[in-house]
């Protein structure tokens, strides 16, 4: 379920999708490129033909009409190896995340009687750093050859993959010419997902079959809405009325509590980002935010999502695998140029943040007022949780100014630094690793060395 918001001016109108089924092209379109190894032939034959005018030379007018008939046969050469040629590209579906391997495979035909010793094979694709380039051999008895191409995608992001690009040449290489097959698809990559920790839900676990029934019992009996019917949704829940009046299945929303939803905030506001690219703060805040959205989804749990990038969203509580997709392609296309920061995201949420609800920011942003209005929803009973980028990790200017103010408001505050393990950072808050600590230095102050190892075990959740 969507909110209507205001319209941004950098938002896009129309949702981005994933590449559709694989495509197989066979028909090119042939490109001769300039080579400068065909002029400079051309400049010797000038020169060559008017010394032997000049001087009656006969060596020089032989060597002119020798490189006429080297230009003439490269020629038709060059032409006859680019007609007679055809490819296929089979590219997988996907879906693809950061870490994934991206492949294909290209069938390259040769139609013709002329061998081609020599074809550049190159996919053409902004995908950083993958690069879909190899160099194949179509002699007179290869008839065909299978080109297998990946790369490892590093960065989330709507990529272009296409078009197919060869190119051959003579055997003197005078004249390249470049055929292209078949027109560009859209790639979607969605963010690295990592296993965190139950870090933020509701007083309601995520582990064991006694916990659903546990949630079972915070649903109301009250129908909140109705939408229409998902796979995997329960019969029972048919809103038969609504279905009878629309033609369409539609299913009954019941009112599911505020001690059970949760609200996740990514700050995509511009002033908040540090670097851009795949070593940057939003990219990190884009793995927290999918890991987040994706382990309370699978633990059945209502999650919403706000984020104002270069396009915003604000999507309703809810836990189907419709809402999933939806957001994880909002963060996967969504990049960090927004205008909206997050004390007026909170304003937009404040009806919807009650008593027990969860709400997880996820920011790098510097000191400020959003920190007293995280403040005011700790005292009001939401439990918030945010997790600080640090910016100086990412050679940016430091915000410990706003680690020091939330922790002095009593938020729960998870500091995260670059090259940091997520779900290390992510098992326990600020306060209670601090607590920690000086647990342990009160230990070993009093001389219990012999409890030394379980405690700083059990403050860092084993990670060293």
């Amino acid at each position: 379920m969507l909110r209507s918001i205001r319209p941004d001016n950098n938002r896009e109108a129309h949702p981005v999708f994933v590449a559709s089924d694989s495509g197989r092209k066979s028909f090119g379109r042939r490109r001769f490129r300039q080579n400068p190894i065909l002029y400079g032939i051309i400049v010797v034959m000038v020169i060559e033909f008017l010394t032997g005018m000049a001087t009656g030379f006969d060596l020089s007018v032989r060597l002119y009409y020798a490189l006429g008939i080297l230009l003439i046969s490269g020629l038709f050469w060059a032409r006859s190896s680019s007609r007679n040629m055809s490819a296929e590209v089979e590219r997988l579906n996907g879906p693809y995340k950061v870490g994934d391997t991206i492949s294909e495979t290209v069938i390259l035909r040769n139609t013709g009687g002329t061998p081609k010793a020599w074809v550049e094979v190159e996919d053409q694709t902004d995908l950083p750093g993958v690069r879909f380039k190899k160099v194949a051999s179509l002699g007179l008895m290869v008839a065909f050859d299978r080109i297998d191409m990946s790369g490892v995608v590093t960065r989330r992001g709507e990529y272009t993959v296409g078009p197919l690009v060869a190119r051959t040449s003579d055997p003197f290489a005078m004249f390249p010419y470049e055929v292209q097959f078949g027109g560009t698809e859209k790639v979607l990559i969605y963010p690295k997902i990592v296993d965190i920790p139950d870090f933020a839900s509701p007083s309601i676990h995520l582990i064991g079959d006694n916990s659903r029934r546990q949630r079972a019992r915070i649903l109301s009996t009250e129908v909140a809405s109705v939408r229409e019917y998902e796979a995997g949704d329960s019969l029972s829940r048919i809103h038969w009325l609504t279905t009878a009046r629309t033609g369409d299945l539609m299913v009954k929303q019941f009112d599911q509590g505020s001690s059970s939803n949760m609200w996740v905030l990514f700050d995509q506001h511009r002033d908040s980002v540090v670097f851009d690219g795949e070593d940057s703060t939003d990219e990190m805040g884009a793995t927290v935010a999918a890991s987040v959205i994706d382990k309370y989804n699978q633990g059945f749990l209502p999650v919403g999502y706000v984020a104002h990038g270069n396009k915003s969203i604000v999507a309703l509580p809810d836990r189907s695998a419709h809402q999933r997709e939806l957001i994880m392609r909002h963060i996967a296309s969504s990049k960090p140029v927004g205008n909206i920061g997050i004390l007026q995201a909170l304003s937009e949420l404040e009806r919807d943040l009650g008593q027990n609800t969860s709400l997880v920011v996820i920011t790098a942003s510097m000191d400020g007022p959003w920190i007293e209005a995280l403040g005011g929803l700790t005292r009001r009973g939401v439990r918030v949780s945010t997790v600080l980028i640090d910016r100086a990790s990412f050679n940016g200017e430091s915000n410990a100014a706003a680690l020091d103010h939330l922790k002095t408001l009593g938020v729960s505050t998870y500091p995260l630094s670059r090259g940091e393990s997520i779900a290390s950072a992510l098992s326990m808050p600020l306060v209670e690793q601090q607590e920690g600590l000086r647990q342990a230095t009160v230990r070993i102050q009093s001389g219990q060395t012999d409890h030394l190892d379980i405690t700083s075990e059990n403050t860092y959740g084993g990670n060293q």
